[in-house]
This record gives C-alpha cells, sequence and structure tokens, in this order.
C-alpha cells in the first residue's frame, strides 16, 4: 500500500508544525509491506486548514481504477490561530485517528482488512511524540 499525508494551511496556522512530527518516510515504508486486501491500494491524506472566506469543503475521491483513495481532514482555521502548538498537535493527531478509518469505512471496501488497518494506524499516530 502507498500512502502520503501533506497539508494545504496558512503558515499562521502552523499545521506545517504538526506534520513535520509525522515521521513520513517511517510511514510510508511502513505501509509499503501491508497487505490490507485488493480493493485499496493507496492512501492520501490533506490536512486542511484555510480561511473560512474561502469556503473549502471536504474533499474526498476514490479512483477506482487506481484503487486510490484521496482525503481532506478539514481543521478549524480560526481555532488554530488562538491554541498552543500542543493543543494543535492533539487536535490533528485525535482527527486522524478517529476521521481516517471512518472514511475508509464508508466505502465498504469488500476485500479490505480495515479492522487491521486501523489497528495499525492508531498504534502508528500514538506512537508520535509531541
Amino acid at each position: 500500500m502507498d500512502f502520503g499525508i501533506t497539508a494545504d494551511s496558512w503558515w499562521e496556522t502552523k499545521v506545517s508544525d504538526t506534520l513535520s512530527l509525522i515521521p513520513q518516510r517511517e510511514f510510508k515504508d511502513f505501509f509499503y509491506l501491508k497487505d490490507y486486501g485488493t480493493d485499496l491500494n493507496d492512501i492520501f491524506i490533506v490536512l486542511m486548514c484555510r480561511h473560512t472566506e474561502y469556503n473549502f469543503k471536504q474533499r474526498i475521491r476514490f479512483i477506482k481504477k487506481e484503487k486510490a483513495l484521496y482525503m481532506d481532514i478539514m481543521l478549524d482555521f480560526d481555532l488554530f490561530l488562538k491554541i498552543t502548538q500542543e493543543e494543535r498537535n492533539r487536535i490533528v493527531f485525535e482527527k486522524l485517528i478517529k476521521e481516517v478509518p471512518e472514511i475508509i469505512a464508508k466505502y465498504k471496501f469488500k476485500n479490505f482488512d480495515l479492522d487491521t488497518f486501523k489497528q495499525d494506524w492508531t498504534g502508528l499516530i500514538k506512537s508520535i511524540e509531541y
């Protein structure tokens, strides 16, 4: 399985600081060795934290031909300008643990071991020290 995570955020929200805590190479290597089934090969996540005036909506897209799932994790712009970095980190990691498996589950893949993925995903996110 291929994995990627990035952010689309205004610099003052400091989402990039949280993103830098995620060991991207290790995550990519971990998922490369995993086989959760044949229905989903790629997961790509965008941490989205943009000013509300732009009216961004959450994008979730599954490309059947590629077996790739693209998803936005929406973050509260106004809140992220007011809180500490530790609070930002906690919110982002909690949303990742909760929302990524929920989004995958909505697709009801016949050949995808969601329970094992969720266990691995939660363990990886919780292993990040912040």
